[in-house]
Formats: C-alpha cells, sequence, structure tokens
C-alpha cells in the first residue's frame, strides 16, 4: 500500500512543493539561490505568452484575408465561365467561332484563305446582283421612254383634234374683212329695204367661200365658227352659236391672206353679194394681216340621238 506521507526532497527533508522547498530548487554545493528568481522568469514569461497572443491575432487577420481573396477569385472564374457559355450560345461573339484546339502558322493560313475566299464569293454575287439589277432597271427606263414617246404623241393628237374641232385660240397670217348695213339714209319707193342689210345667208356665203379657199380658222365677232355653227336671222340681228350678234360684222379666217381675199372678192360663191354691195352701198372692207388672233369655241357640243360607237 502508497504512503499517504508527502515525498520529501533528498536535500533538506522539505516536501516537494512545499513552500520552503521552492525556495531550494536548483542548490547547489549546499548554497541556497535568492528569493528574486521567479521574478526574473515573470516577465518574460509574460512576454512570451503576449507574443504568442498577437502571432494568434495576426495568423487570424491573414486567414481571413487570404480567405476573402479565395472567395472573389473563385466568384471571377465564375463569371467568366457563365460569360463564356453566354457568349457561344447566343452566337454573336467571335470567341465562338475560334478553334478549340491551339491556332498554328498553318491554321491560320488556312483561316485566312478560306475567309479571303468566302469573301471573294460574296464580291462576286454582289456583283451578279448589281448587274441584273442594272439591267432591270435599263428595261424600266427604256419601257418608260417609250410610255412617254406614246403619251406624247397621243397629247399631240388630241392638241390638234382639239385645235380642228376650234376648242383652242389660234393665230397666224390671214384677213379681217368686215361688213356692214347700207349707209344710205333714205329709201327710195318701191325698195325692198331688205337689200340695204345684212343677212344671215350672206354671211354663210362669205363663210363657205373662205373654207373653199383654205381657211382654217374662222371667227365673226368673236364667235369662233365650228361644225355645229348656225347662222340665222332675227330681225335686223344674226344669231350665231346662241349669241346675237350685230353690224358691223368682223369675219376673221386664218389661211393664205391672198387667196382668201382673192376669194372674197371674185368667187362665182360671192358674185351675188358683190353685185348687191355695190348696188345698194354696202360697206365691204378686207384687210390682209401678217398675224392674227382667233379665239376658241366657248360654247358646250350637244348631242341629244348621236352615241360613240363601241364595236
Amino acid at each position: 500500500m502508497a504512503s499517504s506521507q508527502p515525498a520529501r526532497s533528498q536535500y533538506s527533508g522539505q516536501p516537494v512543493g512545499s513552500a520552503g522547498g521552492s525556495d531550494m530548487v536548483g542548490a547547489v554545493g549546499g548554497r541556497k539561490p535568492a528569493r528574486g528568481w521567479s521574478a526574473l522568469f515573470t516577465p518574460l514569461a509574460e512576454g512570451v505568452g503576449s507574443l504568442g497572443r498577437r502571432s494568434r491575432s495576426y495568423l487570424r487577420g491573414v486567414g481571413n484575408t487570404l480567405m476573402l481573396s479565395s472567395l472573389l477569385l473563385l466568384g471571377g472564374i465564375a463569371a467568366g465561365a457563365l460569360l463564356s457559355v453566354t457568349w457561344q450560345k447566343s452566337g454573336t461573339g467571335t470567341l465562338s467561332a475560334l478553334p478549340s484546339s491551339p491556332i498554328t502558322r498553318q491554321s491560320g493560313r488556312e483561316i485566312v484563305a478560306s475567309t479571303i475566299a468566302r469573301l471573294e464569293a460574296e464580291q462576286a454575287e454582289l456583283k451578279k446582283q448589281i448587274a441584273d439589277l442594272r439591267s432591270r432597271l435599263n428595261d424600266l427606263q427604256s419601257t418608260e421612254a417609250s410610255r412617254r414617246t406614246t403619251l406624247s404623241e397621243l397629247n399631240q393628237a388630241i392638241e390638234r383634234q382639239r385645235m380642228a374641232a376650234g376648242l383652242v385660240a389660234v393665230h397666224g397670217p390671214g384677213i379681217i374683212a368686215t361688213f356692214d348695213d347700207s349707209t344710205d339714209t333714205s329709201i327710195p319707193q318701191n325698195e325692198d329695204p331688205a337689200n340695204y342689210i345684212i343677212h344671215d345667208y350672206d354671211l354663210r356665203d362669205v363663210l363657205n367661200t373662205l373654207w373653199i379657199a383654205g381657211a382654217e380658222a374662222i371667227s365673226v365677232n368673236g364667235e369662233r365658227v365650228v361644225d355645229s355653227t348656225s347662222l340665222y336671222c332675227v330681225g335686223t340681228t344674226v344669231i350665231c352659236n346662241a349669241t346675237r350678234l350685230s353690224p358691223p360684222y368682223e369675219v376673221r379666217a386664218i389661211g393664205d391672206p391672198a387667196v382668201l381675199a382673192a376669194a372674197l372678192q371674185g368667187h362665182p360663191q360671192m358674185d351675188k353679194f358683190n353685185q348687191r354691195a355695190r348696188i345698194y352701198d354696202l360697206p365691204v372692207t378686207i384687210e390682209q394681216k401678217p398675224d392674227l388672233l382667233i379665239p376658241a369655241y366657248n360654247g358646250s357640243f350637244v348631242f341629244k340621238y348621236a352615241r360613240p360607237n363601241q364595236k
């Protein structure tokens, strides 16, 4: 059985760990160490403990920094991978077109040659399209020019027909012939007063003579004579194109001035009128003009029974 007595030092017989024994630890040669021994090691132990605590705090800070840097690095790698996958899926980036294998000098030349061939093929196709479009443009321009020519010819034909119908004003050389009632103030007995005035049939003889002589346009007191024009007397006045005309009657005609004047003076259709004009003193004047104006017909064309032929 173990003894309950405390262990004793071999030098002093004091129990090990007692108050008295603590001063005797390390005695050599029977000399007793000084009591300030513990005071010498106490600051040193405290410094070592403080240094350990600072080291542990520093290491914890460094660990936190390294952990944060690692997290940021991992986040950047993940974002880059996600961006690369998105770029390749969208098909708009150039990275997806890059070969997965490393580009060598030979493969680079092949890529350049392929790109050049593709661009040259596209250029040739574009040139072909341009040529086709130019050909179509030339065809359209030719068609348009032909249509314009046809339209111009139609417009000219319509204008000639309008001129022949008297629907446009015309000018040119011709004559102005004036016919008036007699200047005699007294009519002898047994004479017909109708011999001293201008009648509708006198004017019709004048117009027919001018048409025969080649007149191209005629007017009477500003009224254009057309195919539907009629002349008839109402009392001492003449109705032309539903307009009342009074003497003197000014007849304008475009044509050869000399031929027209000679026809009025010597054509057989004018013999009866010219003889009556000399007997009853009916004033007649004829002037040749190098240029005169005849107005357009401003009336209407009425067709009661005629219809255009649709056959």
